[in-house]
């Protein structure tokens, strides 16, 4: 008995961190100065910066301010903070973790 709720422990763990999380960094060249510093403390995550100058049509249409952040999860996005008037971000790396963090458990619905 005692092995079999070992193994469905181990199934739940196998299943909650097979998700993948990836952050997406945008910002613009002119802006590079105002990038978010602490996107290497994030844990459990791919970072990757692209420059709003490469992105498409597309993108460019739904970022109105850079720098931004999306996460997603999969493919499925979980958060997202946008630059304020100064064109930085003042949003804590805590909160962009815990995001991801409190996300492993719930079920993402796509619309």
């Amino acid at each position: 008995m005692k092995n079999l709720f070992v193994l469905i422990a181990l199934f739940v763990y196998a299943i909650a961190s097979s998700q993948e999380y990836t952050v997406l960094h945008i910002n613009s060249s002119w802006n590079s100065r105002n990038d978010y510093k602490e996107l290497n403390k994030i844990r459990g995550a791919k970072v990757i910066k692209a420059l709003l100058e490469e992105q498409s049509v597309s993108v460019k249409s739904q970022i109105k301010s850079v720098p931004v952040i999306f996460i997603y999860r999969d493919r499925s996005l979980i958060g997202r903070w946008d630059a304020d008037i100064s064109l930085t971000i003042k949003a804590p790396v805590q909160e962009m973790q815990s995001t991801i963090n409190n996300s492993r458990y719930r079920r993402i619905t796509s619309n």
